[in-house]
């Protein structure tokens, strides 16, 4: 692997875990109130944890990419575990929330192929995908760390399966691709 190769990967790492925090920050500032005033209260109530909005916003942040946070409820005659996506069921939250991550994993995508030197399609086309090298990792670690649990008597988290395979993978995929490849082609002409 050459140099420039090993360079527009690690550019693309960077970006990707750059573009994750990012994102994270402006869900965060988008939601927190609506977070403390309405969800919070509610999941607060159910969970016992009314420190937990930094990881409800998790939740919330993994909602705007299509993953549905997981509540399971371990209590006895009413328990059960259902499958949330606040985004699109609480009309306090703006559906510009989608447009978040896909818009900063483009932009990755973009940072990307400027600084691997990538003036081409074909190369763009390789070396945009990088950006899930930071990207996936901290998807895999967001849903341990915006996991809220209640002692036995539930738990909340963004669902596994799709964090990795939608947030983590298919969207810095898809995005840093298309981030780069608008680049190569902004360079080339």
């Amino acid at each position: 692997m050459s140099d420039t190769v090993r360079r527009s990967y690690a550019a693309g790492a960077v970006a990707g875990v750059a573009a994750f925090a990012l994102a994270y920050v402006l869900v965060y500032a988008l939601s927190i109130s609506v977070v403390r005033d309405a969800l919070l209260t509610e999941i607060a109530e159910a969970f016992g944890d009314e420190r937990a909005a930094w990881k409800i916003v998790g939740w919330v942040f993994f909602n705007a990419q299509f993953v549905t946070t997981t509540i399971t409820v371990d209590v006895p005659f009413i328990g059960g575990t259902s499958a949330v996506n606040f985004v699109a069921e609480n009309d306090a939250l703006s559906p510009v929330l989608y447009v978040i991550p896909p818009a900063l994993l483009t932009a990755a995508g973009v940072a990307t192929a400027r600084l691997g030197g990538v003036t081409d399609l074909g190369r763009a086309v390789r070396v945009g995908p990088a950006v899930a090298l930071g990207y996936l990792p901290l998807s895999v670690l967001g849903t341990v760390l915006f996991t809220v649990t209640a002692g036995e008597a539930g738990r909340g988290a963004p669902t596994l399966l799709t964090a990795v395979v939608v947030a983590g993978g298919l969207y810095p995929v898809v995005f840093g691709t298309v981030g780069a490849a608008l680049a190569s082609t902004l360079d080339g002409s």
